[in-house]
């Protein structure tokens, strides 16, 4: 309930420092688009101000990317009070439209796309049942970033990793949104049943449910963090490349992996850093919804996004179906950390 979350609300000094950094403040303006503002907004709900549909557009353009929770001078953390609101919004009724949809659709397909076909029809027809390592492939590798998902699982194949049986969505769509993944009692039971003892994603909203909101006796690994332990055997050899690192913002500041995808890349070629990064990183536009809600505020943030690019690199490289995606389309020349690794491996080292 948004009242349990009253002390967070209550840090709010109202200093207006996330004003300046809020990537949605800076495209639309308004003084109910920042934390600040949506802070004050969440009292009103936990003071039992009726929902708006004012409070609907101030909550749902969040993009839950954490600047504003990473940078707080009082300890605030506006992402978690958001999604408290979000989730007010969805009992009394007042969520946005496509909420709905991405619930019927990973009820029913186990996806928030509304796919109804094979979940791993891109991948071999050996590759599903038991292991000590599984890949979580995610919705988006699945059905949208192949690419991503065929040089992923090329590499983790070679350390015995095998896919579960009946993956389905983790829930991080409807978290993000107000819900409850109502797939995860399954999702669950198909780890438990694989044997798992490492479970590696290469989706950052993935990782970061799995991690924070399944209550697992196993592992959970980004591909990223997995890949630098074993870096040593991936046969990777120089590219005369110079690319550019977007952190993912549910990777980066939500679950502090920055280093390790930087490892990587920096074994293969040479690395220019973004004009934010790390902490300070802005977020490609495509979370918390807003890509689906808002595509228009999602594409511009992402254009700024590649603006802050260094001149003349190769690719940026980033380690989030998401992020690739929204950046990718917005003009930019994007690829995932394990297709990077593919162009690096020596012959004879790949997947047979």
């Amino acid at each position: 309930m948004i009242k349990d979350h009253l002390d967070d609300i209550v840090k709010c000094t109202r200093c207006g420092r996330c004003r300046a950094l809020c990537p949605v403040q800076e495209e639309l303006g308004w003084e109910s688009t920042n934390a600040r503002g949506r802070m004050l907004l969440a009292r009103a709900l936990a003071e039992d101000v009726p929902p708006s549909a004012a409070m609907r557009t101030s909550f749902y353009t969040c993009l839950t990317c954490a600047m504003c929770t990473a940078t707080c001078p009082s300890g605030a953390r506006p992402d978690d009070v958001v999604e408290a609101a979000r989730r007010e919004m969805v009992g009394a009724g007042e969520a946005p439209p496509y909420y709905a949809t991405v619930l019927d659709n990973i009820s029913s397909c186990g996806n928030p796309l509304g796919e109804q076909s094979s979940r791993t029809a891109w991948a071999p027809a050996d590759s599903k049942g038991k292991s000590d390592l599984i890949f979580w492939v995610g919705c988006l590798e699945s059905y949208r970033e192949l690419r991503a998902a065929r040089a992923t699982f090329d590499v983790l194949r070679r350390f015995g990793a095998r896919l579960l049986e009946d993956e389905r969505c983790c829930g991080s769509p409807l978290l993000r949104l107000g819900g409850e993944p109502v797939t995860r009692e399954h999702n669950i039971r198909q780890i438990e049943r694989s044997g798992a003892k490492t479970i590696v994603t290469g989706c950052s909203g993935c990782y970061k449910t799995l991690k924070e909101d399944y209550a697992l006796d196993v592992e959970v690994l980004h591909v990223s963090q997995f890949l630098a332990r074993v870096a040593g055997d991936l046969g990777l050899r120089p590219l005369p490349l110079t690319v550019s690192y977007h952190d993912p913002c549910h990777l980066g500041r939500c679950m502090k992996v920055y280093e390790e995808p930087r490892a990587i890349i920096k074994q293969i070629c040479a690395l220019r850093e973004m004009a934010t990064s790390r902490q300070d990183a802005r977020c490609c536009g495509g979370g918390g919804g807003v890509r689906r809600g808002y595509r228009e505020l999602a594409q511009a943030v992402a254009r700024k996004r590649l603006r802050e690019a260094p001149d003349g690199v190769d690719y940026i490289v980033t380690a989030c179906p998401m992020c690739r995606a929204n950046l990718e389309i917005a003009g930019g020349r994007v690829i995932d950390i394990c297709e990077l690794i593919a162009l690096a491996q020596e012959p004879g080292t790949g997947s047979p």
